[in-house]
């Protein structure tokens, strides 16, 4: 008969990356969870992992456990999952990371309203800037601005988007406003990391390194800063919209945008999501797609 004392922790180590962020998932001592996987080890006879100073690794035969753990897992809580289903009451935790002024406009009405309808589904909503590792984090799904680049994931487009380039009518009225994507070498843009603005020209993508003395991780901070006449902004719609309906901002380079930029859903590639992932999947994809941001 198959044991499954430690099976929790070692999962908990090899998606965590740590001992110790494994135990703070689990809510136990550090000493806990590597006390269990040595019994783990020794029950198997062989060592699952390699520990360094710096971080966990998996051995040959770790991999190869992991995997069949990880799919035996999954099969339990997907056989609870629709077991819930059977009686309507899906039920368990979905965790969701996403950018956010979008998460609080859009994402945070849709969640409210599924809540309502299905409340034995517990949701955890982390919203960021920056794009992090679903698996490492945790993640079930996240909502995504950008085009899907890890092939371990499965994207699927809710709705096309723009990306403008603003600036303060004062700060247009003061500097000669840019024509080309060339002409931003003579402006201050306010910076979102390195990152460097993308448009099309000539019918080809094309990255132009821009340069200012201001940057943020934080969308609105830099609709700020704007708004204030520091400089332009390139930035998703969403982030000035009543800027832009109000006249604090106006759009530049217009013709230049890129205009394949859309909203994602993206969660790992399984062959058996949990139901409640899945209802809620479903259930986004299509509040996004017509979205309201009520509260």
């Amino acid at each position: 008969m198959a044991r499954t004392e430690g099976v929790a922790e070692f999962l908990a180590v090899v998606e965590h990356g740590s001992f110790t962020k494994a135990a703070d998932h689990l809510g136990a001592s550090k000493s806990h969870v590597s006390r269990q996987i040595s019994r783990l080890e020794t029950t198997l006879g062989t060592r699952l992992l390699t520990r360094t100073t710096r971080r966990v690794r998996l051995t040959d035969l770790g991999q190869l456990y992991y995997a069949a753990c990880r799919k035996a897992v999954d099969t339990l809580e997907e056989a609870e999952a629709d077991l819930a289903d059977l009686q309507d009451q899906p039920k368990g935790l979905v965790r969701i990371t996403a950018p956010g002024i979008y998460a609080e406009r859009f994402v945070t009405p849709a969640l409210i309203r599924f809540r309502q309808q299905y409340p034995r589904v517990d949701i955890q909503l982390d919203t960021q800037m920056s794009t992090v590792d679903l698996i490492e984090g945790g993640y079930d799904l996240a909502i995504r601005n950008s085009a899907l680049e890890d092939s371990s994931l499965v994207a699927r487009k809710v709705e096309t988007r723009r990306v403008l380039v603003c600036g303060a009518p004062d700060y247009l009225n003061k500097h000669d406003r840019p024509l080309t994507p060339d002409n931003l070498g003579g402006h201050q843009c306010l910076r979102l990391g390195d990152m460097p603005w993308r448009f099309m020209e000539n019918d080809r993508l094309r990255e132009v390194r821009i340069r200012g003395g201001f940057r943020s991780d934080n969308g609105r901070t830099l609709v700020i800063a704007a708004r204030a006449g520091l400089g332009l902004i390139r930035i998703t719609d969403y982030y000035v919209q009543t800027e832009l309906d109000a006249g604090s901002l106006e759009v530049v380079l217009e013709k230049f945008e890129v205009k394949d930029m859309a909203t994602w859903i993206v969660y790992p590639d399984r062959l058996h999501l949990p139901t409640r992932t899945r209802l809620l999947i479903d259930y986004l994809a299509e509040a996004l797609r017509t979205p309201t941001h009520a509260y």
